[in-house]
């Protein structure tokens, strides 16, 4: 074995503390490294049978849910562990500085230094990335058993609702996975390495033997060493420990600014983390239909292009309103829509001045063609919204309202007047038809059954008229047993022939609770949430893993600093205040960094979500609160803890040694 191999070994086997911190630094890294290219596998996998089962569509909607985020999360993790593994080589080239300006000054040279420390990043490379690729792979495999677990219950629903799609994430070992993710965490902990061993043996022998090389000299040009100055304030405020406090931060810069980078990087993974989950939620409460309804009752056609494959009467759907409401205390809203065949042609002067601007943007035209929706209603419904209008039954109504997203705010108004007029309908097939308009509701008039989600600008419920969709709400105290009677009604009225696919029968039925409902879009946004919040979690457990052994180290390196100050009156109340109020300043200094960055960061992310959505930018006072507290937590203890194992040192002892 070489003399720079045998020297980097037994640094190991001698500070068994920091080459612990380091290790655990390393197996983290690579078992998330390991983690995110297996789940990257895994949804490669389900990718690919989807799009050879030709779910085209849904595979590449995977793609941006799998391997977009997981080329982020290996960025993420390999400038984290970075920071970390380069910080812990660091450290360890300032404990051996004294033997590298010995070993430089009896002949050494620059590449036997860099060499050495190289030779340690090997050695615990060798131990530490493969425990990490077996965590990671044990990672890997938990995560893929949980999401099959959301999978499982979201399949039911999605079979029950929508179609016969299955999600299922197969468990991927595969040996491209495993040499690309032990690559990628060797080329980091090497790189990691190799930028501090190659700042160490530039350091002149001298200042290695001094100590010197970490600790930053003020100079004037001339050569000579100034005074590090600190502001007047911290002497008034934080008195003589505080000023001792400011001037060694200064001194050793570099060992503070790891800690600052990673307290930093950990505050706005936090707080951008918590605004992300505070969106998703408020994006639930706009997905969820605010109906006084338990159960929802389905029919959907199968359309290609502009053809409607079974299209539904609205008196066949009349029909089936009355058997649902046949069940004992149940009350039915039935409504059917039709958001694709149609187009209507709306004359100028019937659309009010605040629409022109909003959708029209004033183009200058004499009538305007616009999306159209035909809504049709049982008739128990329909019948009460007509008394509403003011019409009667027979009439064609228009639901008069339109809203847009302002800045996160949903601004609703009423676009047009066109009471007593005729709306041109234009089907997609070319045919046009002229319906009169004879009565209007406004939004405080429309039941949310009807009013939904604004997808189209002009609405007209008709009393009669084919649709492609037709859903019935149902408020029913039975609801079990309402589930099983409505599946037998369903089966009845629409007869489907035996393992027959969506696009053979033409349509598709469905009875589900509102609860199913949510728990498909909650389902989605719970997996999310639990995989981002565990690699979150990890990333800063990384960052404080940087953090305490910084602070260790730091405290460790000064031992003799701090033997010499209580030699010449220091009491140890005054060395534990100088000690805690540099947590306090690095501390500080990472919230000063980090708070800002994190609201900047939560508040772009927010621009494109209000653009599209009512959810408008919450300031995160709670995780701001969250992390003050929790990263001066983390600071103090490490210190205090750090500080107590050198209690019992003897002053002489400590100086001499």
């Amino acid at each position: 074995m070489k003399l720079t191999a045998k020297l980097a070994y037994s640094q190991i086997r001698i500070n068994r503390s920091r080459t612990a911190w380091t290790l655990l630094g390393i197996i983290l890294s690579a078992a998330l490294i390991t983690a995110v290219c297996s789940f990257a596998a895994s949804g490669n996998a389900l990718i690919l049978d989807l799009r050879s089962k030709g779910d085209d569509d849904f595979g590449e909607t995977l793609t941006a849910l799998f391997l977009i985020p997981a080329c982020i999360l290996i960025a993420l993790i390999i400038s984290m562990s970075a920071v970390v593994i380069s910080n812990a080589f660091r450290v360890s080239a300032g404990e051996r500085s004294a033997q590298f300006g010995i070993l430089k000054s009896v002949g050494a040279t620059k590449r036997q230094i860099t060499s050495s420390v190289l030779y340690e990043s090997l050695f615990l490379s060798a131990t530490g990335i493969p425990i990490g690729m077996i965590v990671g792979l044990i990672i890997a495999f938990v995560g893929v058993r949980v999401a099959n677990h959301f999978f499982a219950e979201l399949n039911d629903l999605i079979h029950m609702m929508m179609n016969e799609i299955t999600i299922a994430l197969d468990f991927v070992v595969a040996w491209q996975v495993l040499i690309a993710a032990a690559f990628i965490s060797f080329a980091a902990v090497l790189l990691s390495a190799w930028l501090p061993a190659r700042k160490a043996a530039k350091i002149t022998a001298i200042a290695s033997i001094r100590g010197t090389g970490e600790v930053n000299m003020e100079t004037c040009p001339s050569g000579r060493r100034t005074r590090l100055h600190t502001s007047p304030l911290i002497q008034k405020l934080f008195g003589f420990e505080g000023t001792l406090a400011a001037k060694n931060m200064k001194r050793n810069r570099r060992n503070f600014r790891a800690s600052l980078v990673s307290l930093t990087v950990s505050v706005v993974l936090f707080i951008t983390l918590s605004a992300l989950s505070e969106q998703a939620r408020a994006f639930e409460n706009i997905i969820f239909p605010d109906v006084d309804a338990a159960v929802i009752v389905d029919y959907s056609s199968a359309r290609e292009e502009t053809i409607i494959a079974a299209p539904i009467d609205s008196e066949f759907a009349h029909a089936v309103s009355v058997r649902l409401r046949e069940y004992e205390n149940t009350a039915i809203f039935g409504v059917g829509d039709d958001m694709e065949t149609y187009t209507a042609v709306v004359p100028r002067e019937a659309i009010s001045p605040q629409m022109l601007e909003v959708y029209f943007g004033f183009e200058e035209h004499s009538a305007y063609e616009v999306r159209a929706e035909i809504i049709t209603l049982d008739t128990v419904n329909y019948a009460a919204l007509c008394g509403k209008a003011g019409v009667p039954v027979g009439s064609n109504i228009l639901v008069n309202r339109y809203s847009y997203v302002d800045k996160g705010y949903e601004i609703s108004i009423e676009p047009f007047t066109l009471a007593g007029k005729t709306v041109q309908l234009v089907r997609a097939n070319g045919a046009v038809s002229e319906v009169p308009v004879h009565g209007v509701l406004t939004q405080e008039d429309v039941p949310n059954e009807i009013l939904g989600p604004n997808v189209q600008v002009v609405r007209l419920i008709v009393p009669q008229a084919e649709t492609r969709n037709y859903t019935w709400y149902a408020n029913t105290a039975g609801i079990d047993g309402f589930i099983d009677y409505a599946n037998d009604v369903m089966e009845e009225m629409f007869p489907e022939a035996p393992e027959s696919g969506y696009m053979e029968r033409g349509f598709n039925t469905r009875v589900y609770t509102i609860g199913d409902y949510m728990k498909v879009m909650n389902i989605g946004i719970e997996l999310a949430m639990v995989f981002v919040y565990s690699f979150v979690a990890l990333l800063t457990l990384i960052g404080l893993t940087n953090v305490i052994s910084t602070i260790s180290a730091n405290v460790r390196m000064r031992a003799r600093e701090f033997a010499v100050l209580q030699s010449v009156g220091m009491t140890r109340r005054g060395l534990t205040r100088m000690l805690n109020l540099e947590s306090v300043m690095c501390t500080a200094g990472s919230l000063i960094i980090g708070l800002p960055l994190a609201l900047a960061l939560t508040y772009f992310i927010n621009l494109p979500i209000r653009a599209a959505f009512p959810i408008p930018y919450q300031f995160p006072w709670l995780a701001c609160v969250y992390c003050v507290f929790g990263v001066f937590a983390v600071t103090w203890v490490t210190m205090r803890y750090s500080q107590g194992r050198l209690k019992n040192n003897s002053i002489v002892e400590t100086i001499r040694g």
